[in-house]
């Protein structure tokens, strides 16, 4: 739901979902026919405002919200000012809820909806993020088996590539919801040690694990990035929060004035209450990255203490946040 048209192919690695060999000896038909089209519904990376839904959104969401319930229970007063009689005040009062009960109905199947959809979303970035973590052990320990020097060479620069993911690359997707230069250049890097082992014409099983576990690195980090991108649009999440509004001011305004005080009050705040944290949680989930709730590189944090521990991975050529070290 709430995808916009495809400028990147995206997939989940256990779903057979593979990129195009880094191997540049493959003619354009061999590359072609390497391609498979991702079955799942797909995002565009950058699309949109990188900072569109910020903290301030929420603040606004809770001073709508305020303002509107104010606005319902001055509305209210004056409503209950111009009844004269108990017959005006039942034609104005139950029949004005009974009309109004299908609306706010209708905004709680959209609010919840919504919900369900983004928490989909969130779910698939964390699930991405430990895919992607897992596959770099994988790739690190096939690569072990290589002999020298594509197998140290391609341990080392996977544990640059942890780091720059776990570093600079989360903290970039944290602030405006893309990459940093830092992964990217790491990726490459990695690629490119994946191509040198293809062509230096070792076992060619060997190399076909390393291949497999870096298509699957590769896809994690393609579904990782993507999901990173606004799955609400601005447009959905304005109705939304507008819909919300009028839910509290027509709940404030139009109460049965039957109702002792104390009563409406309550279910006042319960349905401002409910309204409210379903908006702000749809925010946060929708900053997976970025939110209360947001994923951390626990993972890929792990996996790069991991790759520590190997021969090859002990002094990678690359600082703590994956930049290359001069003259490496």
């Amino acid at each position: 739901m709430f995808r916009r048209p495809v400028a990147l192919t995206l997939g989940r690695p256990d779903r057979d979902v593979f990129l195009v060999s880094s191997n540049p000896d493959l003619d354009p038909d061999q590359r072609a026919r390497k391609q498979r089209p991702a079955p799942r519904s797909t995002k565009v990376l950058g699309a949109g405002p990188a900072r569109r839904y910020r903290r301030d959104v929420a603040a606004l969401v809770i001073v709508v919200v305020v303002v509107s319930g104010a606005l319902g229970l001055l509305g209210h007063r004056r409503l209950a000012k111009s009844v004269r009689t108990q017959h005006q005040d039942s034609a104005e009062g139950i029949p004005l809820t009974d009309l109004l009960s299908p609306v706010r109905i209708l905004v709680a199947l959209v609010l919840a909806f919504v919900l369900v959809q983004t928490f989909s979303s969130y779910e698939d970035a964390s699930d991405a993020a430990n895919d992607e973590a897992a596959a770099v052990s994988t790739e690190a320990v096939a690569a072990a088996l290589l002999p020298a020097p594509s197998g140290p060479n391609l341990v080392a620069e996977l544990r640059c590539y942890a780091r720059a993911v776990a570093g600079p690359g989360w903290a970039s997707l944290e602030a405006t919801r893309r990459s940093s230069s830092i992964s990217n250049e790491a990726d490459a890097r990695v690629v490119a040690a994946v191509a040198q082992a293809e062509r230096a014409g070792i076992n060619e099983t060997l190399v076909g694990d390393v291949v497999a576990a870096d298509r699957g690195r590769a896809a994690a980090r393609r579904v990782r990035l993507a999901e990173a991108a606004p799955s609400v649009p601005g447009i959905v999440m304005a109705l939304l929060i507008g819909s919300v509004a009028i839910t509290v001011a027509s709940t404030a305004a139009f109460a049965d004035r039957r109702i002792r005080p104390s009563l409406r009050w309550t279910l006042l705040g319960i349905t401002t209450l409910i309204f409210t944290a379903s908006l702000l949680v749809i925010l946060d989930l929708d900053r997976p990255f970025g939110g209360v709730a947001r994923i951390s590189p626990s993972a890929m944090r792990g996996v790069e203490e991991q790759l520590g521990t190997m021969p090859f991975g002990a002094n990678p050529p690359c600082d703590q946040s994956g930049v290359p070290l001069a003259g490496s």
